[in-house]
Protein backbone atom coordinates (compact mmCIF):
# COMPACT_ATOMS: atom_id res chain seq x y z
CA UNK A 1 0.00 0.00 0.00
CA UNK A 2 1.29 3.45 -1.02
CA UNK A 3 1.37 5.65 2.15
CA UNK A 4 2.28 8.69 0.57
CA UNK A 5 -0.32 11.77 -0.16
CA UNK A 6 -0.56 12.85 -3.88
CA UNK A 7 -1.39 15.91 -5.74
CA UNK A 8 -5.14 15.44 -7.67
CA UNK A 9 -6.15 17.65 -10.09
CA UNK A 10 -9.28 17.39 -12.38
CA UNK A 11 -10.46 18.99 -15.61
CA UNK A 12 -13.67 18.97 -17.34
CA UNK A 13 -12.91 18.55 -21.10
CA UNK A 14 -14.62 18.42 -24.58
CA UNK A 15 -14.68 15.59 -27.27
CA UNK A 16 -12.30 17.74 -28.85
CA UNK A 17 -10.01 18.68 -25.66
CA UNK A 18 -10.23 14.48 -25.58
CA UNK A 19 -9.05 13.70 -29.11
CA UNK A 20 -6.03 16.36 -29.14
CA UNK A 21 -4.55 16.02 -25.55
CA UNK A 22 -4.86 11.68 -26.07
CA UNK A 23 -3.42 12.48 -29.65
CA UNK A 24 0.03 14.45 -27.73
CA UNK A 25 0.05 11.64 -25.11
CA UNK A 26 0.11 8.81 -27.10
CA UNK A 27 3.82 9.28 -28.36
CA UNK A 28 5.19 11.23 -25.19
CA UNK A 29 4.30 8.22 -22.19
CA UNK A 30 3.57 4.91 -21.87
CA UNK A 31 0.53 2.85 -20.98
CA UNK A 32 -0.16 1.36 -17.72
CA UNK A 33 1.17 -2.13 -18.53
CA UNK A 34 -2.80 -3.58 -16.92
CA UNK A 35 -3.94 -1.46 -20.02
CA UNK A 36 -4.01 -4.31 -22.66
CA UNK A 37 -6.26 -2.65 -25.24
CA UNK A 38 -7.18 1.06 -25.70
CA UNK A 39 -8.93 1.30 -22.90
CA UNK A 40 -10.39 -0.42 -19.18
CA UNK A 41 -13.60 -0.23 -17.80
CA UNK A 42 -13.43 -0.01 -14.11
CA UNK A 43 -16.33 -0.43 -11.87
CA UNK A 44 -16.77 0.50 -8.08
CA UNK A 45 -19.41 0.07 -6.04
CA UNK A 46 -19.34 3.12 -3.37
CA UNK A 47 -20.70 2.93 0.17
CA UNK A 48 -22.25 5.16 2.72
CA UNK A 49 -24.20 5.86 5.74
CA UNK A 50 -27.94 6.72 6.59
CA UNK A 51 -26.76 10.42 6.59
CA UNK A 52 -24.66 10.19 3.50
CA UNK A 53 -21.62 11.31 5.28
CA UNK A 54 -19.36 10.93 2.60
CA UNK A 55 -21.64 12.11 0.32
CA UNK A 56 -22.10 15.31 2.63
CA UNK A 57 -18.84 15.58 3.09
CA UNK A 58 -18.08 16.27 -0.68
CA UNK A 59 -20.76 18.61 -1.28
CA UNK A 60 -19.97 20.67 1.71
CA UNK A 61 -16.07 21.40 0.60
CA UNK A 62 -15.25 19.34 3.81
CA UNK A 63 -10.92 19.39 3.43
CA UNK A 64 -10.34 15.78 5.22
CA UNK A 65 -12.40 13.43 4.36
CA UNK A 66 -12.54 9.63 3.02
CA UNK A 67 -14.98 6.72 1.76
CA UNK A 68 -14.80 3.11 0.94
CA UNK A 69 -15.09 1.33 -2.45
CA UNK A 70 -15.00 -1.82 -3.80
CA UNK A 71 -13.51 -1.82 -7.53
CA UNK A 72 -12.77 -4.45 -10.06
CA UNK A 73 -11.76 -4.15 -13.36
CA UNK A 74 -12.97 -4.98 -17.08
CA UNK A 75 -16.12 -7.21 -15.43
CA UNK A 76 -13.14 -9.56 -14.20
CA UNK A 77 -14.16 -11.30 -10.44
CA UNK A 78 -10.79 -12.72 -10.05
CA UNK A 79 -9.26 -9.29 -8.62
CA UNK A 80 -11.37 -7.41 -6.29
CA UNK A 81 -10.41 -4.83 -4.35
CA UNK A 82 -11.78 -2.91 -1.25
CA UNK A 83 -10.01 0.70 -0.79
CA UNK A 84 -10.45 3.69 1.66
CA UNK A 85 -9.95 6.36 -0.56
CA UNK A 86 -8.42 9.50 2.02
CA UNK A 87 -8.24 13.26 0.44
CA UNK A 88 -6.66 16.38 2.64
CA UNK A 89 -6.08 19.16 1.43
CA UNK A 90 -6.66 18.39 -2.28
CA UNK A 91 -3.87 15.67 -1.17
CA UNK A 92 -4.94 12.00 -1.78
CA UNK A 93 -3.52 8.92 -0.61
CA UNK A 94 -5.10 5.17 -0.30
CA UNK A 95 -5.44 2.09 1.14
CA UNK A 96 -6.54 -1.31 -0.61
CA UNK A 97 -6.17 -4.74 0.15
CA UNK A 98 -7.66 -7.50 -2.42
CA UNK A 99 -11.10 -9.28 -1.60
CA UNK A 100 -12.60 -12.57 -3.10
CA UNK A 101 -15.59 -12.79 -4.72
CA UNK A 102 -17.16 -14.63 -1.72
CA UNK A 103 -16.09 -11.57 0.76
CA UNK A 104 -17.81 -9.43 -1.53
CA UNK A 105 -21.16 -11.07 -1.69
CA UNK A 106 -21.20 -11.37 1.93
CA UNK A 107 -20.10 -7.55 2.38
CA UNK A 108 -23.32 -7.27 0.27
CA UNK A 109 -25.43 -9.26 2.03
CA UNK A 110 -24.46 -8.00 5.22
CA UNK A 111 -23.17 -11.28 6.55
CA UNK A 112 -19.39 -10.19 6.88
CA UNK A 113 -17.77 -11.47 9.54
CA UNK A 114 -14.94 -9.85 11.73
CA UNK A 115 -11.69 -12.65 11.65
CA UNK A 116 -8.27 -12.72 13.48
CA UNK A 117 -7.39 -13.95 9.67
CA UNK A 118 -9.08 -10.98 7.89
CA UNK A 119 -6.51 -8.19 6.86
CA UNK A 120 -7.13 -5.15 9.33
CA UNK A 121 -8.64 -2.85 6.41
CA UNK A 122 -11.62 -5.97 6.18
CA UNK A 123 -12.17 -5.84 9.22
CA UNK A 124 -11.98 -1.78 9.89
CA UNK A 125 -14.67 -1.81 7.09
CA UNK A 126 -16.54 -4.14 8.66
CA UNK A 127 -17.03 -2.51 11.82
CA UNK A 128 -17.85 0.60 10.26
CA UNK A 129 -20.67 -1.10 8.46
CA UNK A 130 -22.01 -2.42 11.86
CA UNK A 131 -21.49 0.48 13.76
CA UNK A 132 -22.24 3.67 11.20
CA UNK A 133 -24.65 1.52 8.76
CA UNK A 134 -22.57 1.85 5.83
CA UNK A 135 -24.51 0.27 2.50
CA UNK A 136 -23.70 -0.53 -0.95
CA UNK A 137 -25.52 3.06 -2.12
CA UNK A 138 -24.49 3.13 -5.90
CA UNK A 139 -22.29 1.36 -8.51
CA UNK A 140 -20.06 3.28 -10.91
CA UNK A 141 -18.56 2.24 -14.38
CA UNK A 142 -16.57 4.24 -16.44
CA UNK A 143 -13.59 3.52 -19.29
CA UNK A 144 -10.27 4.58 -18.60
CA UNK A 145 -6.92 5.67 -20.56
CA UNK A 146 -4.41 5.99 -18.44
CA UNK A 147 -1.15 6.98 -19.10
CA UNK A 148 2.17 6.89 -16.77
CA UNK A 149 5.85 8.52 -16.36
CA UNK A 150 7.51 6.77 -13.37
CA UNK A 151 9.31 9.56 -12.23
CA UNK A 152 7.35 11.54 -9.69
CA UNK A 153 4.88 8.87 -9.92
CA UNK A 154 2.77 10.84 -12.70
CA UNK A 155 -0.20 8.99 -13.95
CA UNK A 156 -2.45 10.97 -16.44
CA UNK A 157 -6.12 9.56 -17.15
CA UNK A 158 -9.02 9.76 -19.87
CA UNK A 159 -12.27 8.68 -18.02
CA UNK A 160 -15.30 8.41 -20.42
CA UNK A 161 -18.49 6.91 -20.68
CA UNK A 162 -19.58 7.62 -16.98
CA UNK A 163 -22.37 5.55 -16.15
CA UNK A 164 -24.02 4.17 -12.94
CA UNK A 165 -26.74 1.54 -11.52
CA UNK A 166 -28.31 1.84 -8.05
CA UNK A 167 -28.75 -2.27 -8.12
CA UNK A 168 -25.81 -4.27 -7.28
CA UNK A 169 -26.93 -7.38 -9.22
CA UNK A 170 -25.52 -8.65 -11.96
CA UNK A 171 -21.81 -6.58 -11.39
CA UNK A 172 -19.64 -8.69 -13.59
CA UNK A 173 -21.71 -8.40 -16.52
CA UNK A 174 -21.32 -5.47 -19.29
CA UNK A 175 -24.89 -5.62 -20.39
CA UNK A 176 -27.39 -4.05 -17.69
CA UNK A 177 -29.38 -1.38 -17.67
CA UNK A 178 -27.08 1.39 -16.89
CA UNK A 179 -27.35 5.64 -16.55
CA UNK A 180 -24.66 7.97 -18.58
CA UNK A 181 -23.10 11.03 -17.63
CA UNK A 182 -22.08 13.45 -20.47
CA UNK A 183 -18.59 14.20 -18.85
CA UNK A 184 -15.53 13.08 -19.88
CA UNK A 185 -12.79 14.06 -17.45
CA UNK A 186 -8.64 14.48 -17.51
CA UNK A 187 -7.29 13.43 -13.91
CA UNK A 188 -3.53 14.45 -13.45
CA UNK A 189 -1.68 12.46 -10.21
CA UNK A 190 1.93 13.66 -9.47
CA UNK A 191 3.63 12.76 -6.13
CA UNK A 192 5.88 16.05 -6.24
CA UNK A 193 5.83 18.16 -9.74
CA UNK A 194 4.86 17.29 -12.71
CA UNK A 195 7.62 17.59 -15.54
CA UNK A 196 7.60 20.48 -17.52
CA UNK A 197 7.52 18.38 -20.72
CA UNK A 198 4.38 16.58 -19.97
CA UNK A 199 2.18 19.95 -18.94
CA UNK A 200 3.93 21.75 -22.54
CA UNK A 201 1.86 18.51 -24.26
CA UNK A 202 -0.99 18.93 -22.10
CA UNK A 203 -2.00 22.15 -23.32
CA UNK A 204 -3.99 22.83 -20.32
CA UNK A 205 -4.06 26.69 -20.04
CA UNK A 206 -7.69 27.14 -21.83
CA UNK A 207 -8.85 23.97 -19.45
CA UNK A 208 -10.11 25.15 -15.99
CA UNK A 209 -9.47 23.09 -13.02
CA UNK A 210 -12.41 21.52 -11.26
CA UNK A 211 -13.32 19.76 -8.21
CA UNK A 212 -15.05 16.45 -9.43
CA UNK A 213 -16.44 13.80 -7.37
CA UNK A 214 -17.86 10.58 -9.63
CA UNK A 215 -19.71 9.54 -6.17
CA UNK A 216 -21.59 12.76 -6.17
CA UNK A 217 -22.12 13.30 -9.25
CA UNK A 218 -23.73 9.83 -10.26
CA UNK A 219 -25.82 9.88 -7.28
CA UNK A 220 -27.71 13.44 -7.77
CA UNK A 221 -28.49 12.44 -11.36
CA UNK A 222 -29.80 9.13 -9.30
CA UNK A 223 -31.70 11.50 -7.32
CA UNK A 224 -33.02 13.45 -10.02
CA UNK A 225 -34.12 10.50 -11.96
CA UNK A 226 -35.93 8.55 -9.45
Amino acid sequence: MNNNFRSEIKYLITDKDFYLINHNLKNLLKKDPYCKKDFYTISSIYFDNYKMTSYNQVKCGISERWKYRIRFYNYDDSYIKLEKKYKVNGLTNKKSIKITKEILNNILNNNAKISKDNESLLNEFIIKMKIENLRPVICIEYDRIPYIYKSGNVRITFDYNIRYTKSCKNLFESEKRVYYLKEKILEIKYNELLPDFIKYRLELNHLEQISYSKFNNCLDSLYRRF
